[in-house]
């Protein structure tokens, strides 16, 4: 089994926002692959020391922020994730396939992580209703032509 490291990563670095304290500092019990992983991406600063806390750098700070709203927070009734998208699924008569296309399409031209874009797949395929996965992710239109 292939691990895919940078979900780990990413998970990791959601899970650092749950300990930040001031001057963002966070606590370092995970796993020390991973935080150096982090610390070559320019997320945290070195983790190697005697502290039991380590630094996340500026983009470290606002990355695991995002990271952890979008894995970790619930939406209100209603809204999306990612309401600055707008996909029209009018012509696609609740197709699975080509609803997942052109959500996880727009969803990539409007940078959203692979790591989301993947969640957003499992997510729909497990559905019966890809029209309202989707609205869950994005702003779903359904006007015609």
């Amino acid at each position: 089994m292939a691990i895919d490291t940078d979900r780990i990563d990413d998970a990791v670095l959601a899970l650092l926002h749950l300990t930040l304290q001031d001057q963002g500092r966070a606590g370092k019990g995970f796993d020390p692959d991973a935080l150096g992983r982090l610390h070559q991406k320019g997320m945290i600063d070195d983790p190697a020391g005697e502290q039991g806390s380590l630094a996340l750098t500026g983009d470290g700070l606002q990355r695991s922020k995002q990271l952890f709203e979008a894995m970790f927070t619930k939406q209100a009734a209603g809204q999306s994730r990612y309401p600055h998208i707008r996909v029209d699924l009018a012509d696609l008569d609740g197709q699975l396939w080509p609803i997942l296309r052109r959500v996880s399409y727009a969803m990539s031209d409007a940078d959203v992580n692979e790591a989301e874009i993947e969640q957003y797949k499992v997510e729909v395929k497990a559905s019966d209703d890809p029209v309202a996965v989707s609205g869950r992710w994005v702003q779903v239109e359904r006007k015609a032509g």
